[in-house]
């Protein structure tokens, strides 16, 4: 429903078309807001008294709607604005905005027509990004000439974009037939400085072209181009593999071949297949066989496998580790006794202890998976015995333990897994092992021997194992009406600060922390200046990189023309860019937060926490809110609120499910910030009478987080008020939460937890639990 100010507003619309607003209306097409009722998060309040009213009010309230990725009051306001103040100086921006909202449903007329008189003066700043928007709608005009016209006069004009334009010029001169122009321009984006997967782009679409003209020597040009900055082992294999194939079509049979042998040694992978089979089918053996024999288990080709392991073991490069793979791939296809063959032999002529070792633990499993189960659990043992101190000897007692399962000898099972968290409490096999013996003495009513054996993790384990015991051993001292309990729980908190076990602990104590920085507040020079201080203390010093601060202006060019996807390119070119430097991490971090661009600065402050030493002290807050962000917050804190949900909960939600990337997409298909999956969505919209939601709809942010809040609280009803069973049902599905626990209500939390059968739910709910507690200790609100 429209607001009164709204209503008020077009009264005064009307009075100013008498007054001859009416030459505004003749160039600016009237805006078709959505249908959909409930579109309207960022309308103004009503109000009893007449509100006054500015364009830069109008126009920061329609940034802010666009921000949220509300297009339709974005356009609504935007229009408003033109109308009401035609002259202001927010006019020009309001008018592009309007354009792109327009061209974001399609309506690229429409868009093309707000556009025109923007385009009347090429010395106006506006002109730039306006005649980017106008040949982007000659395009989907299919007017492919005007198209042509328009990206050529941009690129003229030597902006930042001026290789985006000449991409989408050559994609007009393809369709128009001139490929020899279009080679040209594809070229000309190829070699400019944007981000690589865009320039690597533009010489593949060149290849194309080249071939095309039957120019194969120019496509090998082109390939080695892109070789000489694309760094992914797979990308790489693939355009070797192309760039072979165009060099044999060209008559340059040594050159294809060496790229042939560079493949089959840059990635395991189909690439690499590709080449050596073409290598076979001419009796080119001259190729690294063990790199070739990688490449066939990749996709599990294990005759191709054992081939090429037989001419590494006759060459006699490396026999044992041949002889160790080649007993794996007979193993692969069930000859266990050609494996344990080659496996014994592979250990008896081994030099390096690792080959040696490796090969006798393959040995110990290919014999239990042959049917000597008990005989291999007990060799697994010794194995550990012997070599107490490999880092494979908490896998070798695992896997005892495992078989002892399968035996159905359990006091041996758990006889085995209490030795390996007392030997290894530090690794995630000896923590897992003690906290299964331990959780099952809990079940049973053994409390002291549950405690005793959560106590080994408290006393002699590390990080997040140590917290997991001192908090489990505290809940067992707690239960116990044991004073040790207190002590247990801080230091459950002292040994992973952030996590699951801490945010539990000071629960239970009573002790949980109040944040007291509002999540509305951004972050200022001192915060920045604090964080800088600390990475100089502890990086090594560093020239600012120029390439960041082209890279920010590129993504922000785009995001301005609506190219969004180029726009993330640029971003994750930028990470790509900063590499291992603490400096370029921090650097870019701020570039991004300054930009709105929350996944980019978050991704590189996480960057910046994991090349901190641990002699860098504490991090400063500012990079606990870089990591742990606070966007959208008007949007989050209105339909958390109007759903029941804590803010603060929803962002720790949000934080899991997509790093606060709009555009993020599941595997399985869930979309957007909160990612929700298609038909969810869908029943989601019938829920709250949105008769014209479409699935794309889950990519604005603020459908998302309407979505997710409306979700999680009801799953928060569904759960009797338990946030651990509404984060298991919002990730699980209600009625595996139900079952894991017994019912709809969560007695116990902890051991709740314990409960749920899928590794991926149990880990989002300890992971968003703990980034809750994060949330909780840096923000207040309202």
């Amino acid at each position: 429903m429209a607001s009164k100010w709204l209503v008020r507003q077009r009264a005064v619309i009307w009075v100013c078309g008498l007054l001859g607003c009416w030459l505004v209306a003749c160039t600016t097409p009237a805006f078709q807001p959505s249908s959909d009722p409930t579109a309207t998060p960022t309308e103004l309040p009503a109000t009893s008294t007449p509100l006054p009213i500015t364009a830069i009010e109008l126009w920061q309230r329609a940034i802010a709607a666009s921000t949220i990725g509300d297009d339709d009051s974005a356009a609504q306001l935007s229009s408003e604005l033109l109308q009401l103040f035609p002259a202001a100086p927010e006019a020009p921006q309001a008018r592009l905005l309007l354009a792109r909202s327009y061209a974001k449903r399609g309506a690229w007329t429409s868009a093309a027509a707000v556009l025109r008189p923007l385009l009347s003066d090429p010395t106006q700043p506006i002109y730039a990004p306006a005649l980017f928007l106008n040949a982007r709608a000659n395009e989907a005009a299919g007017l492919h000439e005007a198209a042509v016209a328009a990206y050529s006069e941009y690129e003229s004009l030597q902006t930042p974009l001026a290789p985006y334009a000449a991409l989408r010029a050559a994609a007009q001169l393809r369709v128009l037939g001139r490929l020899a122009e279009a080679e040209a321009a594809y070229l000309r984006a190829a070699t400019s400085t944007i981000a690589a997967g865009q320039r690597a782009a533009a010489y593949e679409q060149a290849i194309e072209l080249a071939v095309i003209a039957n120019r194969p020597a120019d496509g090998v040009a082109y390939a080695r181009a892109i070789l000489s900055f694309a760094t992914q082992p797979d990308y790489r294999a693939r355009i070797l593999v192309r760039a072979a194939a165009l060099a044999a079509t060209a008559g340059d049979d040594e050159s294809a071949r060496a790229l042939r042998r560079e493949a089959i040694t840059t990635y395991a992978g189909a690439a690499a297949v590709q080449a050596i089979d073409d290598l076979r089918a001419v009796g080119d053996t001259a190729f690294d066989p063990l790199a070739a024999a990688q490449a066939y288990g990749a996709v599990e080709r294990w005759d191709d496998v054992i081939a090429m392991l037989d001419m590494v073991i006759a060459s006699g490069q490396d026999p044992a580790e041949a002889l160790r793979q080649r007993g794996l791939a007979r193993r692969a296809l069930g000859d266990f006794s050609g494996a344990l063959t080659d496996l014994a032999t592979a250990r008896e002529r081994a030099t390096n202890p690792e080959t040696f070792r490796q090969a006798a633990l393959d040995w110990i499993q290919t014999y239990g998976q042959s049917g000597m189960t008990a005989e291999a659990a007990m060799l697994y043992r010794q194995y550990a015995d012997e070599w107490p101190d490999d880092p494979r000897a908490p896998v070798a007692l695992d896997r005892a333990a495992q078989l002892y399962d399968r035996l159905g000898d359990s006091a041996t099972a758990t006889a085995v897994r209490i030795e390996l968290g007392q030997r290894y409490p530090t690794t995630t096999l000896g923590i897992a092992a003690i906290h299964r013996v331990a959780l099952a003495r809990f079940d049973a009513g053994d409390l002291t021997g549950a405690g005793e054996l959560w106590q080994t993790l408290a006393r002699h384990g590390q990080g997040i194992g140590q917290a997991l015991g001192a908090f489990w051993a505290g809940k067992t001292a707690q239960a116990l009406d044991d004073p040790a309990a207190a002590a247990l729980f801080q230091q459950a908190q002292v040994s992973a600060p952030d996590s699951f076990y801490a945010v539990r602990a000071a629960e239970e104590l009573g002790t949980v922390p109040t944040g007291y920085i509002s999540f509305t507040a951004p972050m200022a020079s001192d915060d920045w200046l604090t964080l800088a201080e600390w990475v100089q203390s502890w990086a090594p010093t560093e020239s600012p990189n120029q390439n960041l601060a082209a890279v920010a202006e590129r993504a922000r060019l785009l995001a301005e023309v609506g190219l969004e996807d180029e726009a993330r390119g640029e971003w994750l070119d930028g990470l790509r860019q900063i590499g291992e430097s603490p400096v370029l991490a921090l650097d870019l971090a701020q570039r991004a937060y300054q930009a709105g661009a929350t996944y980019y600065a978050l991704l590189a402050a996480e960057r910046l926490a994991r090349l901190a030493p641990e002699t860098a002290g504490s991090p400063p807050t500012s990079l606990l809110r870089l990591r742990f962000p606070t966007p959208y917050a008007d949007t989050v804190q209105q339909e958390a609120t109007a759903f029941g949900v804590d803010p603060l909960l929803l962002y720790a939600l949000i934080r899991q499910e997509s790093l606060f990337n709009p555009a993020a997409t599941s595997w399985v298909g869930a979309r957007g910030l909160t990612q929700v999956m298609p038909e969810t969505g869908r029943g989601i919209a019938q829920n709250l009478g949105m008769s014209n939601f479409q699935l794309d709809d889950l990519y604005r942010p603020y459908i998302s987080i309407r979505f997710g809040a409306f979700y999680l609280g009801r799953r928060i009803g569904d759960m009797n008020g338990s946030l651990h069973g509404a984060l298991a049902a919002y990730n699980g599905g209600l009625g595996n939460a139900r079952r894991w626990a017994g019912g709809n209500t969560v007695t116990d939390p902890d051991r709740f937890i314990e409960m749920i059968d899928f590794n991926e739910t149990r880990n989002y709910v300890w992971s968003v639990y703990a980034f809750y507690g994060v949330y909780c200790s840096l923000y207040r609100w309202p």
